[in-house]
């Protein structure tokens, strides 16, 4: 079941209609970059709402992890910079 499929079906379920920025997303032919994902074993963009929704929880869990790994190296060089100050 891909993002866009449970979503649809999370509106059926809940009677509530999808927000009109994400359906909006959902819909489009070219949807923004943070909608987007690289898929390496594609070699390309993707829609995440294209994604398959256990692709889509580990793309965010390996996206969240190289944010984390990202701001620690940060830290580490600030906290460097004033020790040294």
């Amino acid at each position: 079941m891909t993002l866009s499929e449970y979503i649809q079906m999370e509106k059926l379920i809940h009677k509530r209609e999808i927000p009109a920025d994400i359906l909006y997303q959902m819909t489009s032919d070219s949807p923004d970059n943070e909608y987007m994902y690289y898929s390496e074993s594609k070699g390309s963009l993707v829609s995440i709402f294209d994604m398959q929704i256990h692709h889509f929880i580990r793309a965010y869990a390996k996206q969240s992890q190289a944010d984390n790994n990202a701001l620690q190296e940060k830290l580490s060089e600030i906290k460097k910079v004033l020790e040294v100050a």
